[in-house]
């Protein structure tokens, strides 16, 4: 094994780091819209009565 490989080694685990952090963020925000909306519903349902 000479540096080059282990060099691409790190670049394959910073790329996969990359790649589950946004995974994350993009699960997170989703998450965060549905309960805004529900949120939403939920205000204007009583807003209703």
């Amino acid at each position: 094994m000479n540096s080059e490989s282990s060099f691409n080694y790190f670049e394959f685990i910073m790329l996969g780091m990359f790649i589950a952090s946004w995974a994350v963020l993009e699960w997170q925000g989703r998450r965060l819209d549905r309960k805004r909306d529900a949120e939403k519903a939920r205000l204007e349902a009583e807003s209703r009565k």
